[in-house]
């Protein structure tokens, strides 16, 4: 060591070469010995260097001899340091390394989003979800005179209202069908023969006939305003009381006033039926004298002429 601190005196080092041989005999003794030498803290890099960053304001504490920005006091406080111990290794060439950990910051907890409740909406009415009914006309507004019948038999009651005797005379009673588009040619065939016995079956309690005449037809009109209803019926009364005793439901309620026969054949088709337009009108008093003497004459027979 004696002949090395000579050599550098002669060439004029001796002032740059001391810190180093201090640093090494230091260094050599510790090693020697088995110890770690104690480095005493350096002075701050960064102090003359202009704040570049948020960590220039962080305070700056000693550890194992380096500089190192330490968190806030209340993060430091919430989590407890994980520090490791420093060591340092001299090589042959008198270099150092230095191994250091520095404190374990807790990280900031992340804000977990709440979940805002929803509004839930009140429940509405409750809505059928039941079959519908596959077949069955709707029913249709009243109209005028249907509003006037009514109204006609409210004011006189049932008993009078359905007489065999109420308001004499012929009566049209005019029915056309519209079948469900699935129908079978048995299904119709069915629907119109129970229609036609009515004719027989609509009867009083007194075994009165209700029905004076019945006849039925397909749509044959080539005319394009048929609607798609394809069966009529033409239904003859003598009277608007016995019409009443037929037509039921629902100008009249009351079983003791209506047609049973009739009721349960509208129970019968309804399944097939979509669609019903019922038109009656009243024969003039002349026309109906008419028609009663052509009813009458035998088959081949003309009339006089006088």
């Amino acid at each position: 060591m004696t002949v090395r601190y000579r050599r550098m005196a002669e060439r004029g080092s001796v002032a740059g070469m001391a810190p180093r041989l201090v640093l090494g005999v230091v260094l050599s003794g510790a090693i020697l010995s088995g110890g770690v030498p104690v480095i005493a803290p350096l002075a701050q890099a960064h102090a003359d260097a202009p704040e570049t960053s948020a960590a220039a304001h962080a305070p700056m504490t000693p550890v194992a001899g380096v500089s190192v920005p330490v968190a806030a006091p209340e993060a430091v406080a919430a989590t407890a340091p994980a520090a490791q111990s420093a060591g340092a290794t001299a090589g042959m060439s008198g270099g150092v390394s230095a191994g250091v950990s520095a404190p374990a910051v807790a990280a900031r907890p992340v804000p977990v989003p709440v979940p805002v409740p929803v509004p839930v909406p009140a429940p509405g009415p409750a809505v059928p979800t039941g079959p519908l009914p596959v077949g069955g006309p709707a029913a249709p507004e009243l109209g005028e005179e249907a509003r006037a019948v009514r109204l006609q038999a409210a004011q006189i009651g049932l008993r009078a209202f359905t007489a065999p005797d109420f308001h004499p005379g012929k009566v049209r009673h005019i029915v056309l069908m519209r079948f469900l588009p699935t129908i079978t040619d048995a299904q119709r065939a069915e629907v119109v023969r129970r229609f036609m016995a009515l004719g027989q079956v609509s009867r009083r309690d007194n075994g009165q006939q209700v029905i004076a005449d019945i006849e039925t037809g397909v749509q044959m009109s080539g005319e394009g305003v048929d609607q798609g209803f394809g069966q009529g019926f033409v239904v003859t009364f003598n009277s608007e009381g016995d019409r009443n005793y037929y037509v039921g439901k629902p100008v009249v309620s009351d079983p003791a006033y209506f047609d049973p026969a009739h009721e349960a054949f509208k129970k019968f088709a309804a399944p097939y039926i979509i669609g019903v337009l019922v038109f009656d009108y009243a024969l003039p008093a002349h026309q109906a004298q008419r028609t009663r003497r052509a009813a009458v004459m035998r088959p081949g027979m003309t009339q006089q002429q006088g």
